[in-house]
């Protein structure tokens, strides 16, 4: 088959190929495109070849384009690269630009024969997942959300770099460990409960849903709380549905978590306190109707001894408060003389109070007025202030930087021992002193009455 011959052939075949194909001597000199190219262009053939098909290429590539064009020709290596071609409409679509050399028996480069082929609804697809890809991550780093996947059938488990900071693992890019590794991770009293709810979600009769919350141990030993949601992958082999991975998000949940434990908490103390008032309430009327002369006596007593309860109320909190349990600060002689100012009165002269000028500040005021109502309300349902013959001695000392504080009570029913039973005063009295004021509390539960010792540091009541 003679040269002539040949290049017929190659022309029939580039004209019936869908991609622009093209042809150039070995200098580079483009002295053949087909039918496609002119049609896509919109360029004649006579600015299609030589250097005029530069025309064609987006301005910001062609050098690019020409540099790497320049270095095959030197080399003999084959050509290949993506760029913009401009179409008949004057719009540019990318292009894949492939070239390779022909050569003789003696090796020299005697033609290159290239192709483009439009990949310009690829690129818009590539920069569509890129876009999505780029949401997603800025829509998981503004919900603080981190990613992970598991391999069922290998045991291992993949986080990305978001699940990597949230757990305090300076890892950049995706990390994988064992799932045995991942479960040592987790709290050890939740860890079966999230291992339940793994095989569940894997089962073959399952939807496929994983949720749950659990503690994780960082590597400081702190803990945080997490909510991981997840969903299965399921493959069919012979008719049975088997879960072969597992893929989802998880989130630290520990601020909200704390909130909704100090919610909790804040429910249960309102619900002590509003108790307290009850039992205040219903001390106050036994009180009351055993020294009464008759009921218009004990209507006009019990008045002011409701008003003395509302009175010490609002020195603890003041009307026009901006902030539930802030006070406004007071003394402590005048905040326990208003606290037990309803039992005062009923109890003619049974309560001694004495002590230095010591300030209790806004930040403290509720939280010993707390424990004061405590302790009075204990006294006058269980204690010295539940029988007439009953005495309550509260004194006070300033040693060092401490207050030295002590409620006596004597003359109630006898105490055999200390009660086996904590409450949620009790308990909320202790976390008051203890945490609040960073103080120590102790009680002594002798038989003639409960005396109770709190040793308070002075700058942090003074707060």
């Amino acid at each position: 088959m003679d040269f002539k011959e040949t290049e017929t052939q190659f022309a029939v075949l580039a004209e019936s190929l869908p991609q622009l194909v093209w042809s150039a001597r070995p200098d580079g000199f483009v002295d053949y495109v087909n039918r496609r190219w002119c049609e896509f262009t919109g360029l004649p053939l006579a600015q299609s070849t030589g250097d005029s098909w530069q025309a064609a290429l987006h301005p910001g590539e062609l050098p690019g384009v020409l540099e790497q064009w320049r270095r095959s020709l030197e080399t003999g290596e084959p050509y290949e690269r993506e760029y913009r071609i401009r179409n008949a409409a004057g719009d540019y679509e990318w292009f894949l630009s492939r070239a390779i050399p022909i050569q003789d028996l003696s090796g020299r480069i005697v033609r290159w024969f290239g192709t483009n082929t439009n990949i310009d609804a690829h690129k818009r697809t590539e920069d569509a997942l890129r876009m999505l890809e780029g949401q997603y991550r800025q829509a998981l780093e503004a919900a603080d959300l981190g990613t992970w996947q598991i391999d069922l059938e290998k045991g291992l488990i993949t986080w990305d770099e978001g699940t990597c900071a949230l757990y305090r693992l300076p890892h950049n890019g995706l990390y994988s460990l064992t799932l045995d590794e991942a479960w040592d991770m987790i709290h050890p009293e939740d860890r079966e409960a999230m291992k339940a709810r793994l095989a569940e979600a894997a089962g073959p009769a399952s939807n496929g849903h994983y949720e749950g919350e659990y503690r994780a141990v960082m590597p400081d030993g702190k803990q945080r709380w997490f909510r991981s949601l997840g969903q299965a992958l399921y493959r069919y082999e012979g008719g049975t549905r088997r879960a072969v991975s597992l893929y989802g998000v998880v989130s630290d949940i520990t601020e909200r978590h704390t909130l909704e434990e100090g919610q909790k908490l804040l429910m249960r103390e309102l619900n002590h306190r509003v108790k307290n008032l009850f039992a205040i309430a219903n001390g106050m009327v036994s009180m009351t109707a055993r020294t009464a002369r008759d009921p218009k006596d004990m209507a006009t007593a019990l008045r002011g001894r409701l008003s003395a309860l509302s009175r010490a109320h609002e020195l603890v909190q003041p009307v026009g408060s901006t902030e539930a349990g802030q006070g406004a600060g007071t003394e402590l002689s005048q905040l326990i003389g208003a606290v037990l100012e309803p039992y005062r009165q009923a109890s003619a002269g049974r309560i001694t109070i004495e002590g230095p000028h010591v300030p209790v500040g806004s930040n403290t005021t509720t939280s010993l007025a707390l424990v004061l109502h405590e302790l009075a309300t204990n006294a006058a349902k269980y204690g010295c202030l539940s029988h007439e013959e009953g005495a309550l001695d509260i004194h006070w000392s300033v040693k060092d930087d401490t207050v030295d504080f002590i409620w006596t009570e004597s003359g109630g029913p006898a105490i055999e021992s200390a009660p086996n039973f904590e409450g949620f005063g009790t308990q909320l009295s202790l976390r008051s002193i203890t945490g609040q004021l960073g103080g120590a509390l102790d009680r002594e539960w002798r038989p003639e009455g409960l005396r109770v010792h709190m040793v308070l540091p002075l700058s942090r009541l003074s707060a």
